[in-house]
This record gives C-alpha cells, structure tokens and sequence, in this order.
C-alpha cells in the first residue's frame, strides 16, 4: 500500500499545487520556511523530557488544542507544525512559549517527511482530527513511535472516502496506537475502520482560550470598528461567497423595519477567507452603504458595516456582536464553519441545514434550544429580521447555548490525562 501512496504522491501532489498556486498567492507568506515543506526543519538535540510531534493543520485545529498543548508543555518538549500561513501566525501569538519549535508540516513525501523526522526525533506523534497522513504515519511504524488521533472526528465526505475505499480505510487506522474521538458520531464512523479501543472525551473545541472581554472593552471595541457604544450588531460569522449578500439583504430589512424607531444598527463581516477583501469591498461599494476596513484600522466613524478582514480575531470579534450568522451552512455551500465561537461568547446563532461538518453539535444545539436551524436564504433573512426584533427570544436562545457550551467542556484535560497515562506504559 505504501508503495502505491509513493507512485502516486507527485502526479497527485503536482495536480492539486497547481490547482492551488492561485489561493496560495492570494493568502501570502508561503514562501516563508519554505525548506520545513521538504523536510528540513531544526534539529534540536535530545534531552530528558519526552518529545512530541503534534500536528492540526489549521486555524481551527490549532485553536481547539491550545488549552493541551500548554498542559502538555508542562512536562514534554512539543513540537507543533500546521500546514496554513494562517494556523502558523495563530501558533506563533498564543503558544510559541508552550512550545520547544513551531513550523510547517512537510509535504507527505518519503524524502521529505523521513528528512524531517531524523531532525524532530519525536518520542510520539500526536494528530489532531483528521490528519492522517500516510507517510507521516509510516515513518512513526517504521521507529515504533506510539501514534495518537485526539479530538477524532470523520466529516460526511471522509467517511464516504473511506466506506469507498475500505481497505485503504482500515490500513490506515489500524496503524494508530491510541484513538480519543471528539463525539460519539464520530466514535461510531472511526470503528467501521478502527478494530482497537475508541476513547471519547468530548470535543477540545469546547475549551476554547479566548478572553472574555468586560462590558468596557466591549463598547472600546466597537468604536474601533466605526460602530457607537449602543448599536446592534448583527454578525457574519466565516462567510462564504453569497452569503454577505444574504445579511445584507437581512441588515436592509431591519434597517426599514427600524427607521422611525432610530434604533442603531450595524453589520459586521467577518470572512472565512481575508484574501476576499478586494471582492467584498467591491460589494459594498456596490451596495453604497459606509463601512470600514479592520485591517485599516479604525479610521471611519458611524459606518453601517465593519468588513472584518483580518486573521485570528473571530473569538474577539464575535463578542460586540447581538446576533450571529454561521458561514458554509447553506446551499451551495457545505460543511459549515465552527459555532463555538458563538458559543463561547453566549451569542444567539443562526445557521442553515449544510452544516455538515457539525452534525453532531448542531443536533445538541437544536434538541437544547440554542440554535435556529433554517432551510434557504429566505428563512435565513426572515429569522434574522425576527431575532433582531425579540428581546425575549433572543435572550432565551443566548442563555441556552451558554449552558450548553459550558456544560461540555474539559476535554482538553481529559485527553492530556489519558496521553500521560499511556505514555508512561509505552516503551
């Protein structure tokens, strides 16, 4: 099998970079450490302390383990690599002090990734999700370095990748040592594939390191972003092409709905994507409505729209927001953006039903009462112009997924406790 992934590798690796070499432009900052992408990361001489080779490939990844990787500092050298410019920025502003080296993930290749092990030398790999790279996991074999999978989950479009690939499936997921799934869906679809034991700590999205912001630094946020102290905000939380135009849509409804009541009112934009900024700012142009950039700084006042176009910021910016929309979660799109965020900061969300990627804490969501779950952009505008209108409802759905949220966290905890335990038996 292996020897197939190797043949195949550089025809298929060759088609999607140049698939890819546009968004890679666009995003910037690919050619920094370019030389971790073939292999050649620091070598840092061995000590006493365990090393771990911890891998999330991107921002979600990296926020979700956070909160583990500086419990696992506490004893171990880590090593974390990502593969996005964007998961690396993220990593090097909250946990470069957690961490022995930071870096790119080398392309999975067998000079590449056998050249970066020989300088990493890892006591144990750990993968985050779904990152499951068959060389990487190769080399680990090769070495009888343990491998684990934390905060394991299996989107629709990757189990149907495995269900159609079964042997394929089950070869990879044989070769891990240790299995914690991040829900009990996820538990089920990795034991089509997996014969061993499946540990389930919940999902380490939950213990999420963000700063509550105080009531002051709420209102200072929001002039930075043009916005008065008392305006309602309606957020677009990761949005996706034709969805900015779905809020719009929303934001002008309630804007007529409120004119003789002189309520304030403001939309804040907050792309998957910052690399859209060109497109969405020729939107608003468009749409004639003011606005301001955040990337700019905060150099326009009373604008009507914040166009949300940096990197990093959602789990800040989501708190002056009254009202969310999640990104991804209607057709055409699929998959859906992460609500935790949300969440976290108690913000009553609305989402449609693509929300593929977070079926099982969309169902927890729902059967809680702390989501609204529509069916088209219609239903989306119309619930929207309804929440921003009920107090009461609004309130309730808030104080709803603020229990929920908190009713679910300590993965991280769970999962570092169970690692250290398996580690001091591996030998």
């Amino acid at each position: 099998m292996m020897i197939l992934y190797r043949l195949l590798f550089l025809p298929i690796f060759t088609v999607v970079l140049l698939r890819n070499l546009g968004k890679m432009f666009k995003r910037g900052g690919y050619t920094q450490d370019l030389g971790h992408r073939f292999g050649f990361l620091p070598y840092f001489p061995k000590s006493e302390k365990k090393r771990l080779w911890i891998q999330g490939v991107s921002v979600g990844e990296v926020n979700a383990i956070a909160n583990f990787v500086a419990l696992l500092s506490r004893e171990y050298e880590v090593v974390l690599t990502t593969t996005t410019t964007t998961a690396r920025k993220i990593i090097a502003d909250k946990l470069s002090q957690n961490v022995l080296f930071h870096g790119y993930f080398p392309w999975d290749f067998w000079p590449f990734s056998s050249l970066a092990w020989r300088r990493v030398q890892p006591d144990a790999v750990i993968l985050v999700e779904s990152e499951l790279w068959p060389e990487h996991i190769c080399q680990a074999r090769k070495r009888g370095i343990p491998i684990f999978l934390v905060n394991a989950r299996l989107s629709d479009r990757s189990f149907q990748r495995y269900a159609y690939f079964p042997r394929f499936g089950r070869w990879i997921f044989e070769a891990l040592n240790f299995v914690a799934a991040s829900s009990e869906e996820d538990r089920k679809r990795i034991a089509h594939f997996y014969g061993g034991e499946i540990e389930s700590f919940g999902n380490m999205k939950f213990d999420l390191g963000a700063v509550l912001l105080s009531p002051l630094e709420r209102k200072n946020l929001k002039k930075e972003l043009g916005f008065g102290t008392d305006t309602f905000v309606i957020m677009g939380c990761s949005t996706w092409p034709g969805e900015e135009e779905l809020l719009l849509k929303a934001f002008r409804e309630i804007q007529k709905k409120t004119e003789k009541k002189e309520r304030k009112l403001a939309l804040l934009l907050v792309p998957r994507h910052v690399e859209r900024r060109r497109e969405l700012v020729k939107l608003l142009e468009r749409e004639r409505v003011s606005f301001s950039q955040r990337s700019l700084g905060a150099k326009v006042k009373g604008v009507d729209v914040c166009l949300g176009d940096t990197t990093g910021e959602l789990p800040r910016l989501i708190q002056v927001a009254d009202l969310a929309y999640i990104g991804k979660s209607l057709s055409p799109n699929e998959g859906g953006q992460s609500p935790l965020e949300a969440a976290m900061a108690g913000i009553p969300i609305v989402y449609g039903n693509r929300m593929t990627n977070f079926r099982d804490i969309c169902s927890q969501l729902e059967r809680e009462n702390a989501a609204w779950k529509v069916e088209s952009e219609s239903e989306a505008i119309g619930a929207i112009v309804e929440l921003s209108e009920n107090a009461q409802k609004r309130q309730l759905l808030a104080k709803n997924i603020s229990r929920w949220f908190n009713s679910n966290r300590g993965a991280s905890e769970k999962t570092y406790a169970f690692i250290r335990r398996q580690l001091e038996h591996f030998s």
